[in-house]
């Protein structure tokens, strides 16, 4: 066989399999309340009624970068001052990764970032039990309100 015929074919083997990897689009949720007004006339083990409604900060662990990117630089800097030859390049590569872990800490951990407001609903539900959900969205919910828990979110129930 030709070399161009093999490496044609590679190529093409090669497409095929990239082909599987493609990752497909997220699905949107659809609620269809009409059909959870439904279900909750006959099975409703998650139903309640809202008993209190409070506003919480939620701490997001999500950092931008930029404390990991200057603690990589510090440490790397620090990290070339010790030894010599490859015990230096052995100091810079440890001081750098040691410095990006600290400074995405220390990023994490800073008191003006991060924290997102939510909302927590204290709920009672049918069978006795309590349960309590925080959402982003307030969604108009107010203590008295009929609802059922899905998918850790409150869908009102009329």
């Amino acid at each position: 066989m030709s070399s161009r015929f093999v490496s044609m074919a590679l190529t093409a083997v090669t497409g095929i399999a990239l082909v599987g990897c493609v990752a497909t689009p997220p699905r949107t949720r659809y609620y269809d309340d009409a059909y959870y007004q439904r279900r909750a006339a006959y099975d409703c083990s998650r139903c309640g009624v809202i008993k209190e409604v409070g506003r919480v900060y939620v701490r997001e662990n999500s950092t931008g970068g930029g404390g990991a990117v200057l603690g990589a630089i510090i440490g790397g800097v620090l990290g070339s001052t010790v030894g010599k030859g490859d015990g230096r390049t052995a100091a810079t590569v440890a001081g750098a990764v040691a410095g990006g872990f600290a400074g995405n800490a220390i990023e994490r951990n800073s008191n003006d970032y991060g924290d997102r407001e939510a909302w927590q609903f204290q709920v009672r539900l049918d069978d006795g039990r309590w349960a309590t959900v925080t959402q982003w969205d307030n969604n108009d919910l107010r203590p008295g309100d009929r609802v059922m828990i899905r998918d850790n979110r409150l869908i009102r129930l009329r």
